[in-house]
């Protein structure tokens, strides 16, 4: 059986769990030539575009007096420290910014690496969105390497979340349902997702998204595989569901459209052959992943 590997699902760096509270190895590693930052606005990631790098020495961190404590340690790999930080300054002419659903497209790093970038973007994103406490809504610091923020004032501990979402792969013998979103362009299609409830499994929730999407039942759920996804800060959990009949009815809310589609034609679709009016996810979505999987692993 062929192994299912998403993108930004690779992430090869020991994250230093036990370093990050040691406030002078990190500073000696913020320091270090062996040192590479990863540098965003927002959920754009900062590149030199004529020399194809994303990965900056410690000479742009010293040239442009980054504050050192917004740094978030990544990770280590081959003696080779990584660090991220929001880069707050203006972007000198040499530097362009790009969203990462783009930058994969440009191949300045290699799939393996794609997870350090999903890592580095998730975790500066919550920093963004948690500037405050949630307790008592005074303001907050970067603390632990970037790996928590501290209230000031009432001192409550902040780590940073993500979001669970389960996606479905669901299939009625050779048939797959594939839904179009309330929001999604005219002739895109992909498989069925929403996000995981509090106290519910992964195999409750797949069932119950299913049910409310498209009035259909799910029996038997099964894990594929698990996708970080950096927009801004998910998990997306690959499940394969079989349906108990093909029936459906749509929640016109949240599904704009649905189609059960034969094995056959899905395997014509990942070819890229558009004749049947279908746009299904490109390669950076775990929804490709699962299709791919389905044509060539299971059989119902």
């Amino acid at each position: 059986m062929q192994n299912l590997t998403p993108y930004f699902s690779q992430n090869p760096l020991n994250r230093l769990d036990q370093t990050r509270g040691d406030k002078a190895k990190v500073q000696h590693l913020k320091t270090s030539s062996n040192t590479l930052f990863l540098l965003f606005d927002g959920s754009d990631i900062i590149i030199d575009k004529a020399k194809k790098e994303c990965f900056f020495t410690q000479k742009y961190i010293e040239l442009f007096h980054i504050d050192q404590e917004d740094m978030v340690l990544l990770g280590s790999l081959e003696d080779v420290v990584y660090f991220a930080l929001t880069f707050k300054e203006k972007l000198p002419s040499n530097l362009s910014k790009i969203s990462i659903k783009d930058f994969v497209h440009l191949d300045f790093a290699s799939e393996d690496f794609l997870g350090i970038i999903a890592q580095a973007s998730s975790v500066l994103n919550w920093h963004n969105l948690h500037q405050f406490c949630s307790k008592c809504g005074s303001p907050t610091k970067i603390t632990h390497s970037g790996w928590r923020r501290d209230c000031l004032t009432c001192k409550r501990e902040h780590f940073p979340k993500i979001d669970p979402v389960v996606i479905m792969l669901v299939t009625y013998g050779d048939f797959c349902l594939l839904g179009r979103g309330v929001h999604f362009a005219q002739n895109r299609y992909s498989c069925l997702a929403g996000y995981v409830e509090s106290g519910e499994t992964l195999e409750d929730a797949a069932r119950r998204e299913l049910y409310e999407e498209a009035g259909v039942i799910g029996l038997e759920v099964k894990y594929i595989a698990s996708q970080p996804w950096p927009f801004p800060s998910a998990l997306m959990i690959g499940l394969h569901v079989i349906a108990q009949a093909q029936k459906l009815t749509l929640d016109p809310h949240e599904i704009a459209d649905a189609k059960w589609i034969h094995k056959d034609d899905i395997k014509v679709m990942l070819d890229a052959d558009e004749s049947y009016g279908i746009d299904i996810p490109n390669k950076i979505a775990i929804s490709r992943n699962l299709l791919e999987f389905w044509v060539k692993n299971i059989t119902n």
